[in-house]
């Protein structure tokens, strides 16, 4: 394996197969070759997400144990979403005849699948030994490259494009910033309640004006998306009927009167501190006043919130709790007249 990576492989599988993934890792290490698999080698007191995915970061390929249980586990497609997003080889081990989902086939594209039913044989881990044979060799240090952005920036989503980001890149990584501040086991993300990857990913090159990007030396370690939104649309998300959806961004370039909404202001936990959310925050200021300059007027702003250090900030500047979205989060609500007399709000746009 060389010192490029600490594992050979990450093991990606749903609970109720983990008598399988245990015999797989079992069958492996034999061998010499050593797993990252959940809950082991989580550090003790570390969070959860964030040790999965510098798991997968650190593991030469992923090992996907398929089956009914793992396609539709939010863990294994958020990690499978981590893999994609860090160009890492996905090896399907299928131990059960079933067909993944589009969300699941989305990630995964044209593949060749290990199928293992009815059990795991000596055959099927022999061909993963050749596949990590096969990517150990082509494995080496990646070239040096120049840093565009050097420090910490907020940054719109064209100047990441312009940048070599891909649309891709882009969603892959909002996908796993998700993960990494909403946790699954709290809170309940799907296609139902995000709406539909694809539609996210085409919606980005029309980001300009609603989406940012926390970049850290060339890597995004947080993002924001704020829509402006018409008043039916943001009443259902002000009740807690709905979450935002691609088709709810209303068509304000134009001009005229909207609502608003922070779909998600999401910052890495390894990096959320009082100055990067507060980055956000005046990209957010910065953006209400662009808009009412080219006469897109806002009346009301709502926010979904899940992390406590951001509902610490929508509370300062005078955000107050309406109700709990379809997820799970809280839904939080201001208004502008109320927003331009909060004297924090105040502050920061003068400063």
């Amino acid at each position: 394996m060389g010192n490029l990576y600490q594992y050979d492989l990450f093991i990606s599988y749903a609970t109720k197969n983990a008598d399988i993934a245990k015999y797989v890792v079992e069958k492996v290490e034999r061998r010499g070759k050593r797993c990252f698999i959940a809950p082991r080698d989580i550090r003790s007191g570390a969070d959860y997400a964030s040790e999965i995915v510098k798991g997968i970061s650190n593991s030469l390929a992923v090992l996907l144990i398929f089956s009914s249980e793992s396609d539709k586990s939010a863990y294994v497609l958020r990690e499978v979403n981590s893999a994609v997003s860090r160009n890492k080889t996905i090896i399907p081990l299928r131990i059960e005849n079933f067909l993944p989902s589009e969300a699941m086939e989305f990630y995964l594209g044209p593949t060749h699948w290990l199928d293992a039913f009815p059990q795991v044989l000596d055959t099927h881990l022999d061909s993963v030994f050749s596949i990590l044979k096969g990517l150990s060799s082509q494995s080496e240090t990646p070239p040096a490259r120049e840093i565009v952005f050097s420090g910490l920036h907020t940054v719109d989503v064209t100047d990441l494009l312009a940048a070599g980001w891909t649309k891709q890149q882009i969603t892959l990584r909002e996908i796993e910033l998700d993960y990494l501040c909403v946790p699954p086991d709290k809170y309940t993300m799907n296609d139902i309640t995000e709406g539909v990857l694809e539609d996210w990913i085409d919606s980005v090159q029309e980001s300009a004006d609603t989406s940012c990007a926390l970049v850290k030396d060339d890597q995004m370690i947080g993002y924001c998306d704020f829509y402006p939104v018409e008043r039916a649309d943001f009443d259902l998300l002000k009740d807690g009927s709905s979450m935002i959806k691609a088709d709810m961004i209303a068509l304000y370039s134009f001009g005229g009167r909207f609502d608003a909404y922070i779909a998600m202001a999401a910052v890495d936990p390894d990096c959320a501190s009082q100055d990067t959310y507060m980055r956000i925050f005046d990209w957010i200021f910065a953006r209400l006043s662009k808009w009412n300059e080219e006469d897109i007027l806002i009346d009301r702003i709502g926010v979904s919130v899940y992390q406590t250090l951001l509902e610490k900030f929508i509370k300062a500047f005078g955000f107050e709790y309406a109700c709990t979205n379809p997820a799970g989060g809280k839904v939080y609500v201001t208004n502008m007249e109320k927003l331009s007399q909060n004297g924090l709000y105040r502050k920061r746009i003068s400063a």
